[in-house]
């Protein structure tokens, strides 16, 4: 790791939310400190009231959640900076429970990971005909997610280019829609976050949207990682940058 960007890890997930590696959240740590890391950023899904939702850690671990990295972050506080976060989708119907959880001061990041949306009475557009939801989902999306930045209540925003993956060729709609929301963005000082697991998905990566943000201080990389080893895909995407640019 040569610079400051390097050297950040940011967006890290812990066996909590059911879908990454079953290892405790200081291997994670460790990993980043052998890497040369300054700082780790833990940004695991954020539990919902009631636990209506999947993939994600219930809402009965999320002091479990905040007391491990409360201690890890005092025993390495010497070593690397640890961060506390949560990944979240912004759901109108739960706007008084992001209102709490930032109130709370227990997070250092509230980031908007607009994974699916809410819709007619507190229904979500995972619940429509597959083909339905393909066609509607990037509108909805877009339109969520502007919603939520204009709250104040988030500092980032996770891949915002992926909700374009069943798009097909770029267009004018994507292109209206991706506007909005980097001037959105930009008037809420919030951070577009670059998405390293994105660019491995075909389509859900998108350098038309990113060509769209004015001011790259406003971008930051995220890992996304779900596994130790991920860390290191920060170090080799910028390894392949540097040799792009030469």
């Amino acid at each position: 790791m040569k610079n400051s960007a390097h050297r950040e890890i940011f967006h890290v997930h812990t066996y909590r939310c059911r879908h990454a590696a079953n290892v405790a959240d200081e291997m994670y740590i460790l990993k980043a400190i052998d890497l040369g890391a300054v700082s780790i950023t833990f940004t695991d899904h954020a539990p919902f009231p009631g636990n209506p939702f999947g993939n994600r850690m219930d809402i009965q671990q999320l002091s479990e959640y905040l007391g491990s990295l409360s201690r890890l972050k005092e025993k390495y506080e010497n070593v690397i900076e640890v961060r506390t976060g949560l990944e979240i989708e912004y759901l109108p119907h739960f706007e008084y429970y992001y209102e709490k959880l930032k109130a709370s001061g227990c997070f250092d990041v509230l980031m908007i990971g607009q994974h699916f949306y809410e819709y007619n009475d507190n229904r979500y557009n995972f619940s429509l005909p597959k083909e339905e939801m393909k066609r509607k989902e990037a509108g909805g999306l877009c339109k969520a997610a502007l919603a939520g930045m204009k709250t104040g209540l988030f500092q980032v925003m996770a891949h915002p280019d992926r909700m374009f993956r069943y798009c097909g060729s770029w267009n004018k709609d994507m292109e209206q829609m991706s506007g909005e929301l980097i001037k959105t963005a930009l008037q809420y000082d919030i951070t577009l976050e670059k998405n390293l697991s994105s660019m491995k998905n075909a389509g859900y990566y998108r350098h038309e949207f990113w060509r769209l943000v004015p001011d790259p201080s406003k971008t930051r990389i995220g890992i996304d990682a779900h596994k130790v080893d991920q860390l290191e895909e920060i170090t080799e995407y910028f390894n392949m940058e540097e040799k792009r640019i030469c």
